[in-house]
């Protein structure tokens, strides 16, 4: 294991120190938990497992999982007070987001070493990767209208298809509770932020509706960098007759945002705006007691308009316009023979259209125009085998057959295994899995670099893990090997007399693999701990030697990132959460480098709290004040290279319901 740079807090300290402390932790944590300290334990206080369902298809908990899950619940999303969906996903093993600068900045999901277009973004079950770019950038996504966010990590294509190469994360929305509600939220704090958030929700006779907006301003920390942003999230469900359910999801966020850093350096002028709407409907029958047919149909478009208008102390403009839509259609059916056996069968059909419109300026040349548009189309088969013996032993096979237009045709398999020692509370899980990317449309058919005759990024997938969860406790301690191979990874080719610049090519070819830990433990009634690990050691072959001659590292991944949690609960009406968060130097290409260069480790405490109650005698359910200060120290740091992160900065407010 390599050794890290070091990264000062205060003038004290490094993260090597910091990372080998956290190791220090766990082991302290798994030998006084085995070792039984079952008084304390007794005293926890006990509620209930989350459950997760995109991991099998099946509502279960995570602890009969045989893949590596992690959950992030509504209650650990109002502990934390998240003001954008990257913030909820920090200290996730295995899991990757870096944002580029201050709030609204660019923002994307990495899982084991793999790229972001490796990572397969869902809400609500339906995928939402753009056409065109391949990943979803989360940075505009709101956290309010969501009830829970599941991480499941290692190849998930038998499952998912297309992108599900390193994990999926999806973003499950509210649902409305018995009764009517209604609250709203703000809060202000430093960078002149602005928050606020609203919502409705109720329930009764098979029915459930939760209706959210929420919208954030917020001026940076450099020239040009201001944010605004606005979101609905909606969702709901309602019996028909007997037999049926239909559920319904509507998302739209918008987002208008300066650009303070590009290629062109600092940006005075350079503006970015942004609209995502996603509508999707499913209607699910239960034909017998045994048999279960669901039907899903969703729409998702994508506008994207970014601009680097001229400027006297900058070189050259560009004017670059996306506009994509992704149909889905999906038919689903389950079977349940026996208590041991649960099949599903199903047919999925997506398309995929893009439109990207750009126009680069550098005078005296003249104008560079380029225009995309085509459409793929991919259907796809998928059958899996859900086993369950005795409660302790599950097996989970699966395979999906995928028939793109362009791409032609993937077979990947999935198999997963758990056995609980329901004696000493421990789960041992291994999984082995292949995933596969299609190429965008963009890496097909763009002017400059796109080459029709790419194939599919794909990658093999093998995980082995433990878990130990001693019963009546919210105590888990669990420990994960995995290891991917990428195969066919999308370069830029060297330059040829057609391709001045490159042609795209798959001739990449990487691995990583690595560990990831996580342990959590309430030593007292009101105070609670957690450390999470990940180290990944990653490799590149068929590099260019350029980049080779720098680093054989795959790009943007540190090589080692962990987080220690302190928790406090000393009542039912205060929450309090202190993070220290930590990760090592990596490799990546700056926003006007031409070869990729080294950003250094870096280390940030922050801080959240919540305090809410519920007045007697009064029509108000609940009054909650909340604080959140981030970067505690005033650290100078960057999350993703040339892009300075905020310094000491807090965020107070409070929030009603009635």
């Amino acid at each position: 294991m390599q050794e890290i740079s070091k990264v000062h807090f205060g003038g004290r300290g490094s993260a090597a120190r910091g990372l080998h402390f956290m190791g220090r932790v766990v082991a302290l944590i798994v030998a006084s938990t085995v070792a039984g300290s079952a008084g304390a334990m007794a005293q926890e206080p006990v509620r209930t497992e989350p459950v997760v369902v995109t991991a099998t298809r099946i509502e279960e908990k995570v602890s009969e999982q045989a893949s590596s899950v992690s959950v992030v619940t509504r209650e650990d999303m109002e502990r934390r007070s998240p003001s954008l969906a990257g913030d909820v996903l920090q200290g996730i093993p295995g899991v990757d987001v870096q944002r580029t600068g201050s709030l609204g900045g660019l923002e994307n999901i990495k899982i084991r070493g793999g790229k972001s277009t490796h990572t397969l973004v869902m809400i609500d079950g339906f995928p939402v990767n753009s056409p065109s770019s391949g990943e979803f950038d989360i940075s505009s996504l709101p956290v309010d209208g969501f009830e829970r966010v599941e991480v499941v990590r290692g190849a998930q294509s038998a499952l998912y298809g297309s992108n599900a190469m390193s994990g999926v994360v999806n973003f499950l929305p509210r649902k409305g509770e018995e009764g009517r509600q209604f609250g709203a939220g703000f809060s202000g704090g430093s960078f002149k932020t602005l928050q606020w958030s609203g919502f409705g929700q109720g329930a009764g006779k098979g029915t459930n509706l939760h209706l959210g907006v929420s919208g954030l301003r917020s001026d940076g920390i450099l020239p040009n960098d201001d944010t605004d942003l606005f979101s609905f999230v909606g969702s709901g469900e309602t019996s028909v007759g007997e037999r049926n359910r239909v559920h319904m999801i509507a998302l739209s966020t918008n987002e208008e945002r300066g650009i303070p850093i590009d290629d062109r350096g600092p940006d005075p002028v350079a503006r970015r705006k942004r609209r995502d709407v996603l509508g999707g409907l499913r209607w699910e029958t239960v034909v017998s007691k045994s048999v279960r047919l669901s039907v899903s149909g969703a729409g998702f478009d994508e506008f994207l308009h970014v601009s680097e208008p001229p400027h006297p102390s900058l070189f050259g403009s560009s004017d670059f316009r996306v506009k994509t839509r992704k149909t889905l259609f999906r038919v689903e059916g389950s079977l349940s023979a026996s208590p041991v056996s649960t099949t599903f069968a199903g047919f999925e059909f997506v398309e995929d259209r893009a439109k990207n419109d750009a126009v680069f300026r550098f005078p005296p040349f003249p104008d560079f125009v380029s225009n995309v548009s085509a459409s793929t189309y991919n259907r796809s088969y998928f059958l899996q085998e859900e086993l369950r013996f005795r409660k302790r032993t599950g097996v989970s096979l699966g395979a999906r057959l995928d028939d793109n237009s362009e791409a032609g045709t993937k077979f990947n398999p999935k198999v997963a295994v758990f056995h609980q020692f329901e004696r000493v509370d421990v789960t041992l899980r291994s999984a082995y899995g292949r995933g596969f990317r299609v190429p965008t449309i963009v890496e097909k058919f763009d002017p400059t670099s796109g080459n029709p005759g790419l194939s599919p990024e794909t990658a093999i997938s093998y995980e082995a893990g433990a878990d130990f969860r001693p019963k009546g406790t919210r105590t888990v301690v669990s420990a994960t090997y995995f290891y991917q191979d990428f195969r066919g990874l999308i370069q830029q080719g060297p330059p040829t007399v057609g391709h001045p610049f490159g042609q795209l090519q798959n001739v990449g070819r990487a691995f990583s693999r690595g560990v990831e830990a996580q342990a959590t433990w309430w030593f007292h009634p009101a105070v609670g701990g957690g450390i999470s690990y990940t180290y990944t050691d990653t490799g590149t072959k068929n590099a260019s030697p350029a980049i080779a001659a720098i680093t054989d590292r795959i790009l943007g991944i540190p090589q080692q990132r962990g987080t220690a949690s302190l928790l406090f609960s000393p009542s039912p009406r205060l929450q309090a959460q202190l993070d220290w968060r930590i990760e090592s130097d990596q490799y990546e290409f700056g926003p006007t480098d031409f070869l990729p260069g080294r950003r250094p480790g870096n280390g940030v405490v922050n801080a959240h709290a919540r305090y809410a109650w519920a007045p007697a005698g009064s029509e108000v359910r609940e009054i909650a004040l909340t604080m959140k200060v981030q970067n505690l120290l005033d650290h100078d740091y960057e999350e993703r290279k040339g892009f300075p992160s905020p310094g000491f900065n807090f965020l107070l407010g409070a929030e009603l319901s009635i």
